[in-house]
């Protein structure tokens, strides 16, 4: 897993390994272009993000996983919808996806500072935003 490659918002390549920085633990939340409760979680995260940087910093990596026919019309989504602080990477040959066992979008996995999976939560109702800060919190 660690080593499929994905693509930047720029159009450059990363890998998972990347995101592992031994200091800040992260979110990686997979979505894709037309699912209605990806959105509204990414927005409902993106509302509260500048505020919980403030009391427990985190990264939050979304990971697209439409195909190459979608992944313009997702970069273009990305730019204008105002999420802020979030980095974007784009899972096309759903390499990932496959790797993590999604099955259903939204779908977000939290990583303590190492890389260790402590969280993951299937799905979004309002409020499972603050469910995932709680647990952002509780990491040392």
């Amino acid at each position: 897993m660690s080593q499929v490659p994905l693509q930047t918002l720029e159009g450059g390549t990363e890998t998972p390994a990347s995101w592992i920085d031994g200091k800040t633990p992260y979110v990686v939340s997979f979505w894709f272009v037309t699912c209605k409760y990806c959105l509204e979680e990414m927005d409902a995260i993106s509302e509260v993000f500048e505020e919980w940087q403030a009391e427990k910093p985190f990264r939050f990596i979304a990971v697209c996983n439409d195909d190459t026919r979608s992944l313009a019309k997702a970069k273009a989504l990305v730019r204008s919808r105002g999420w802020d602080g979030f980095h974007f990477s784009f899972d096309v040959n759903k390499e990932l996806t496959r790797a993590m066992k999604v099955t259903s979008c939204p779908h977000l996995f939290l990583f303590d500072k190492n890389g260790k999976l402590v969280y993951t939560h299937q799905g979004y109702s309002p409020g499972d935003e603050d469910v995932l800060f709680q647990k952002i919190k509780e990491l040392r």
